[in-house]
């Protein structure tokens, strides 16, 4: 059985990607940031392992690591999908600075610190049994055409698209694959 970790799945892309997989006969575990948002998603799917896992908290991220990989049993992970993020609009030129660095919090270095937390159970721990995994960051259009009062939004983006191709030639000497999903406007919650 495949198995995925998806961060931001209460909602939207994330829960539709979770939801899509676990049709597909996936092991999905859910990352979801409140407790009601888990009790509703294990309500919904109950092919869905729902995790408390806020992106911008370390020991989340480690405590959801730390059952992934027991539930493992010595496996790869095979796919982490990056989904978590947040868009509050704005002028660059007058939006607070605190919502532009939650921003990056969030959608930059959040995604990064999970992508380092579970990169052992995608396959750079070589003790572990199964082909390595692949990590799916998800962009937008906007990472690669900014547009006015998305301006920290787009450079969020932008920065997703840079560490992914980085991460992708880092992960190369062990197998793995790092890709970037950059779709366009969706109607979802974040909007």
């Amino acid at each position: 059985m495949k198995s995925a970790v998806i961060t931001g799945a209460s909602t939207g892309i994330g829960f539709a990607i979770a939801d899509t997989l676990a049709a597909k006969g996936w092991r999905v575990f859910a990352g979801v940031r409140k407790q009601a948002d888990a009790d509703k998603l294990a309500r919904q799917n109950a092919a869905i392992t729902p995790l408390i896992l806020d992106v911008a908290r370390r020991d989340q991220i480690e405590a959801g690591a730390a059952f992934v990989s027991e539930q493992l049993a010595g496996g790869t992970l095979d796919a982490l999908i990056n989904n978590a993020g947040i868009a509050m609009m704005g002028p660059l030129a007058l939006q607070p600075v605190s919502e532009i660095k939650a921003h990056f919090d969030i959608n930059v270095l959040g995604l990064l610190e999970v992508t380092q937390v579970f990169c052992p159970l995608l396959g750079m721990d070589r003790a572990r049994k199964g082909p390595p995994g692949r990590i799916l960051n998800m962009s937008s259009f906007g990472g690669r055409v900014a547009g006015p009062f998305l301006g920290t939004y787009c450079a969020t983006k932008a920065a997703v698209e840079s560490l992914t191709d980085s991460l992708r030639r880092e992960l190369l000497i062990y197998g793995i694959d790092a890709i970037t999903i950059a779709p366009g406007a969706i109607k979802t919650p974040i909007w």
